[in-house]
């Protein structure tokens, strides 16, 4: 099994070729204000990759809310009043998809991520539902 990346700009492709088939899916993006990425346990600390595993942000972070299917709502501080805020799966190695915030407080910050994670829960449970023929 061999796996690459492909970049081009602010996008990313993230390939796995296994037994002579080659399988692709998109990696981290960051389009406007929105982003795509992984996240990965560093030191305590929840960082967000690329799709190979370079990190693209590592700042404070602080989880806003769990839900029962081992997902939550998280916030990265940045400086001047910004923040990106998002939606994860899990905390090692899972999608995080969430956006750039600019001159919000905190509390507006965590609001924004459970809007955010709330959104996407009901996408991937949809997604789910269509999975098992529901």
């Amino acid at each position: 099994m061999n796996t690459y990346c492909v970049r081009n700009g602010q996008i990313e492709v993230g390939v796995i070729e296994h037994e002579g088939h080659e399988f692709s899916a998109l990696g981290a993006t960051v389009q406007r204000r929105h982003l795509t990425a992984y996240t990965r346990r560093i030191n305590g600390q929840i960082v967000l990759t690329t799709w190979c595993g370079q990190v693209i942000l590592a700042c404070r972070s602080e989880v806003v809310e769990r839900f029962w299917s081992d997902a939550f709502a998280i916030l990265f501080r940045l400086t001047k009043g910004r923040f990106v805020v998002g939606y994860c799966l899990g905390d090692e190695g899972m999608l995080f998809r969430g956006e750039l915030l600019s001159d919000c407080t905190d509390e507006e910050a965590r609001r924004s991520a459970i809007q955010i994670s709330e959104t996407f829960a009901e996408l991937d449970a949809e997604d789910e539902s269509a999975d098992w023929g529901e």
